[in-house]
């Protein structure tokens, strides 16, 4: 077996990422207030319509940019849990699958076609549950890859909200973690 992987522990946690996100959107909120002390000269001429629609789309980026996070935040989840089981040579039925595969992959195995696609096979967890996993990472790619097509396959776009709920319902996974 390769030597094992070298881990960070640099992965961001759900929570610190809905944190980050709420404070971001309170400052922008703030900003484009009449609290900001420079918002006179800042948004001089902008009527309220403009103001807010302005307002509107940096709000929508920074949300772009927390779903992004809580998306890499689950691919790390499910990397280390793969990482770990084969390591420590754990004797459930989807660690013996994963080190099979690691024998093939080593550490790069496919998230989607991989991963995700064993636990569904193997644990149980439910097709729709993994079926919204994978439909989240093409929405992940799509932001990840510059957002330069029309993103068409499954669900358009994900808001925060949805992507935190479905990483929580991986709290109830029998993911291992560091």
């Amino acid at each position: 077996m390769a030597d094992r992987l070298s881990k960070s522990n640099q992965h961001l946690d759900k929570d610190d990422i809905a944190e980050m996100f709420t404070y971001r959107e309170k400052s922008l909120k703030i900003f484009f207030s009449t609290l900001n002390p420079e918002y006179s000269s800042i948004f001089v001429g902008l009527t309220p319509t403009e103001l807010q629609e302005e307002l509107e789309y940096h709000i929508s980026e920074i949300e772009k940019d927390a779903c992004l996070n809580i998306l890499a935040s689950i691919e790390a989840i499910f990397r280390l849990d793969y990482a770990i089981r084969c390591e420590e040579k754990d004797k459930a039925d989807i660690s013996r699958q994963f080190r099979s595969l690691f024998a093939q992959n080593q550490y790069w195995i496919p998230l989607e076609e991989g991963i995700f696609d064993e636990w569904k096979k193997i644990t149980g967890i439910k097709a729709a549950t993994i079926s919204n996993l994978k439909g989240a990472f093409k929405y992940r790619h799509w932001l990840a890859h510059g957002r330069y097509w029309t993103l068409k396959a499954g669900k358009k776009r994900y808001d925060f909200y949805e992507l935190y709920q479905l990483a929580t319902e991986l709290d109830s996974f029998p993911l291992k973690r560091i």
